[in-house]
């Protein structure tokens, strides 16, 4: 979601600032601004809009200083206006705030009683007006800073600056925020990679720390005020993987990323193609399997998890349940003994999968906690008894693709291992799959070699009002997944359904305008799926079969026909992946829609 930039530099800022900015663009954002301290006056710039906006105002009306903060802001309270848009301040504190105030109500009211003149319509503006006040009345900065937090209630992660110090604030409650130094200078950051071209060492804050920076000094203090020590690690490397490269969009490079990545998790996981080892989850091995398993997660990798039940299930026989964070957290889950949580988070922040996860872990503290995630120093990771990382590299697009097909493969292998492990499932078929999820990635490869096979479907969509996604098994899955790529990239509306439920309520909307994506593969209930395209067909619709059967075998009058190479029970999804990834970028090319930044998405939701 929103990113926030704090710089204590030796030279100018400004510059700085707004390469951070630019390099957090992906995370989505309406509005951004910056504000740098100079001869203990605060000076700030803001523009709605894009970066570019902000860009030529500084052009015409640049800002000198060596303390600063920035910010891109994805709107919660307050429309998409400048008045809105971050840097907050007063005549003497700027502020940038990600998360919710919710208290801001009450403390709006407090704050005007007292005399303070509020400009936006945001919860944030009240963080400085509170700090100002709370500074009348201490004479110690950081009494006053601790005392302002204490009052906040909701997540942020704040970096504020004064006008009459030298001082970097900054405090994390809930969102992520990371600390960062560099011959450059020391930074606050709530993304390594805003920071990635100028720092060397970074530090991940835990819940509640806070703290404040100049040039010599880092100072960093727990939720309850007493100081912790800073431990720095390096920088991992991360700047070729934000480059586009010969691509039009980072959207196209990460589609292309997929083989690589398929095999960088392979390597990682099964290098000898028959044992699979977790080496970051040792509970999987050591312990006996559950009686139950839950996951939890949301959006893209919510239908990741559900193609994974079919996995678990089918060699286990135990139950999964699959659940999406923002219902699992409210309403009161029955969890009991004996039970796995695993969630699934391409960022590892995802705000309501982290605080499910900490709701699972207080009712049952003696249960085991997993996470997929594709960000190893983030707080999933940190909160949870085991990880196995993804291994995808940085994800710039909003659309994700090779984070999804990465958290696909890495579920496909801890099924396989946990039905092994169960002796569930031959040795010598474990190493039949693992070989079928290394040929999937050269599959994947082919695909990506004849990409003109996918121009075809283009035009079905040029008079569309929708789409309707229809398959079976993990398919269906697949199916909610290429509908809401579809979704959020083109704005086309898009459902994915169960083959087997369309009669059931959207065969009503198939006319000739209607494209019908079918997933038809050998593996999962291929004549019954073909039986329901026969049926969307006798009503007009323009047919997209995406198939592994051979040519002798397509069904007549299909409108196109995408084949893929023929994977097994757990690659096929991989492979199917493809189709339905090129379909959305495809269209929302030919709409002319912003396909790496679509309109009102954030690539990591980190407030509810």
């Amino acid at each position: 979601m929103c990113g926030i930039i704090g710089a204590v530099g030796l030279n100018n800022i400004q510059n700085i600032l707004l390469q951070s900015l630019k390099s957090m663009e992906y995370r989505g954002y309406d509005s951004a601004g910056i504000c740098i301290q100079h001869k203990q006056y605060l000076h700030t710039r803001k523009a709605k809009g894009k970066l570019i906006n902000l860009e030529h105002l500084l052009e015409q009306s640049p800002l000198t200083g060596n303390l600063g903060i920035g910010h891109t802001r994805w709107a919660t309270h307050g429309v998409p206006e400048v008045r809105n848009a971050h840097p907050h301040q007063t005549e003497n504190i700027a502020i940038v705030h990600n998360g919710i105030i919710e208290n801001h109500k009450q403390l709006r009211e407090s704050l005007s009683a007292a005399g303070a003149t509020f400009d936006s319509d945001t919860d944030s503006e009240t963080i400085p007006w509170l700090w100002q006040q709370e500074l009348t009345k201490h004479n110690n900065p950081e009494v006053a800073f601790h005392h302002t937090l204490n009052q906040l209630e909701g997540a942020f992660a704040i970096a504020g600056i004064q006008a009459t110090d030298n001082k970097l604030w900054f405090a994390r409650r809930g969102s992520p925020l990371l600390l960062a130094k560099g011959e450059a200078g020391i930074f606050v950051a709530s993304d390594a990679l805003a920071v990635g071209t100028v720092a060397s060492h970074v530090m991940y804050l835990q819940e509640g720390q806070w703290g404040w920076s100049d040039l010599d000094h880092v100072h960093i203090f727990n939720e309850d005020g007493s100081q912790t020590s800073i431990q720095w690690e390096p920088m991992p490397e991360m700047v070729a993987a934000t480059e586009k490269g010969p691509y039009a969009h980072y959207m196209l490079k990460e589609i292309h990323e997929q083989p690589r990545v398929f095999l960088d998790i392979l390597h990682a996981y099964a290098p000898d193609k028959q044992n699979i080892h977790f080496p970051q989850a040792a509970f999987i091995e050591n312990d006996p399997l559950p009686a139950r398993i839950i996951m939890v997660a949301c959006g893209t990798s919510y239908h990741a998890a559900l193609t994974a039940r079919y996995w678990l299930e089918r060699y286990l026989k135990i139950p999964v349940e699959v659940d999406v964070a923002s219902e699992f957290r409210y309403r009161d889950p029955v969890i009991g003994d004996n039970t796995w949580f695993i969630s699934l988070s391409q960022s590892g922040e995802t705000a309501d999968t982290l605080e499910a996860l900490r709701l699972f872990k207080r009712q049952t503290p003696q249960n085991k906690t997993l996470v997929f995630c594709n960000v190893a120093s983030s707080s999933m990771v940190r909160e949870s008894d085991g990880v196995i990382e993804l291994y995808a590299g940085p994800e710039i697009g909003v659309a994700s693709t090779k984070a999804y097909t990465a958290q696909l493969l890495a579920l496909a292998l801890f099924s396989l291992k946990l039905a092994s492990d169960a002796s569930s499932m031959p040795p010598e078929d474990t190493s039949k799959h693992i070989q079928h999820l290394f040929d999937a990635s050269q599959g994947v490869e082919s695909l990506l070699n004849n990409t003109p096979i996918f121009d075809k479907l283009t035009p079905l969509f040029s008079q569309s009002h929708g789409a309707l996604f229809l398959g079976r098994g993990p398919c269906f899955p697949l199916a909610l997944e290429g509908a809401l790529k579809l979704k959020e990239i083109s704005y086309l509306h898009a459902e994915g359904y169960p083959a087997g439920e369309m009669k059931h309520g959207p065969i009503a909307l198939i006319d000739e305008n209607l494209p019908v994506i079918v997933l038809a593969l050998r593996q999962y209930h291929l004549d019954k799926v073909i039986s329901n395209l026969h049926e969307v067909q006798a009503r007009g619709a323009k047919v997209i079969l995406i198939t592994d059967i051979p040519e002798q075998e397509y069904p007549n009058d299909v409108d196109a026909i995408i084949h893929i190479p023929e994977g097994d029970f757990f690659s096929a999804p991989l492979l199917a992946s493809i189709p339905l990834q090129y379909l959305a970028y495809n269209v929302a090319r030919f709409k002319g829609t912003d396909v790496d930044q679509p309109r009102n998405l954030a690539k990591s939701v980190t407030v509810e």
